[in-house]
């Protein structure tokens, strides 16, 4: 299947919504290869692009945004839209987001998918869960204001150069305060249908992964970079529909 073919549609038929959860230095715009192969198969997808980045990086809040106010925005997402029996995708940071999300409006919210992304439970927050990240970010960020600059696509795994030139020309500052706030509560309910995704050629996930094996939950796999809906969307988009995820429980 070429990166551009549409996937079939979900084996159950159904019609389902999905809302796309970008990561750290990311926007709505990292999703422009996969959201198009999910509508073609006649599903719903929003691509929010959280405050403070890309089209939105003139938020007045700057560098004081948290990972509170990314949870407030996609929940607010759901809630004004009136989005029901979603399926929330987090990519990398974008994990942190989704379980955040699921947490609070979790009446609106069928199932988890985790994409090369961090885990969390309550009170743990990027740093806590991948330690070595603190200090890439005080690199980043140095004379910054609390915005980290993005950091090059290279060190994430990413070896194709056009993958990383698009990347690269895209991503725009984070703030820090996203990586250090702890996960509110309350919990993801016990439950909830989750699921991991894991690229292959990018290392600071795979933790992540095996959790979820140790769990009896499912994880899919592929040959790829730590972005896997620029490289491999189409591979991508038939996981995401080939079933609802089956895994039930809450993820920490």
């Amino acid at each position: 299947m070429s990166s551009t073919e549409p996937a079939s549609r979900a084996a159950d038929g159904r019609r389902r919504t999905y809302v796309l959860v970008h990561g750290t230095w990311g926007g709505g715009w990292i999703w422009s290869r996969l959201a198009p192969l999910l509508e073609a198969a006649g599903h719903v997808v929003h691509a929010p692009t959280l405050p403070g980045l890309a089209e939105r990086g003139g938020d007045p809040r700057g560098a004081s945004i948290g990972l509170s106010e990314h949870i407030d925005d996609v929940a607010g997402l759901l809630v004004r839209a009136d989005l029901d029996r979603v399926t929330l995708v987090g990519h990398s940071y974008g994990g942190m987001v989704i379980t955040g999300v699921a947490g609070r409006v979790p009446e609106r919210v069928a199932a988890l998918v985790y994409l090369d992304a961090f885990v969390p439970s309550p009170g743990q927050s990027c740093f806590d869960l991948v330690p070595w990240l603190a200090g890439v970010f005080a690199e980043l960020s140095a004379g910054g204001g609390g915005m980290a600059a993005p950091l090059d696509p290279a060190a994430l795994g990413v070896d194709d150069p056009g993958d990383a030139g698009w990347l690269r020309a895209h991503a725009t500052p984070m703030p820090v305060r996203t990586h250090q706030e702890p996960l509110p509560g309350p919990a993801i309910p016990g439950g909830l249908p989750v699921r991991f995704v894991r690229c292959l050629r990018f290392e600071a996930f795979a933790a992540a992964a095996d959790g979820f094996r140790a769990r009896g939950l499912p994880v899919d796999e592929l040959d790829c970079h730590h972005f896997a809906q620029v490289s491999r969307p189409a591979e991508l988009a038939s996981l995401l529909l080939a079933a609802a995820p089956a895994g039930t429980g809450v993820t920490a």
